[in-house]
């Protein structure tokens, strides 16, 4: 991450920092969730929304990331089904933009399973009001 990006980062409240690594989570699919009643009868799929909601709650474990909320889903890219009992595999990269840009905190994630890749996601997030 660039110094302008931590200085807005900085001005934003955030401690929230890129780094070499990816966030990383692994989620287990619970054949037990009930959507999978009706998200399909006879073929049950893990929900997109269900995905991106993943990928949400993995940036927001990152400490520092309690001051950011979601503003935008700016891509959501699914390429293959997750059924139940998939484990999720996430690894999320966070960058920044420059002070006064509307950019915010970008979040690009791949998600996979033991299949291969399964979705591509990227939130832009942005300070909670109050925290600027």
């Amino acid at each position: 991450m660039g110094l302008a990006t931590e200085t807005a980062a900085a001005q934003a409240g955030w401690a929230v920092h890129e780094t070499a690594q990816p966030v990383a989570r692994t989620i287990h699919v619970d054949p037990a969730d009930p959507v999978f009643t009706g998200h399909y009868p006879g073929f049950p799929v893990l929900p997109g929304l269900f995905i991106v909601e993943h990928v949400h709650q993995t940036v927001a474990a990152v400490p520092g990331a309690r001051g950011l909320r979601a503003v935008e889903l700016e891509r959501a890219k699914f390429v293959r089904p997750v059924f139940p009992g998939d484990e999720l595999h996430i690894e999320a990269v966070l960058s920044g933009s420059a002070p006064g840009s509307t950019g915010g905190l970008h979040c690009t994630a791949t998600v996979s399973t033991n299949s291969g890749v399964v979705a591509e996601i990227r939130l832009r997030y942005a300070a909670r009001p109050g925290r600027e």
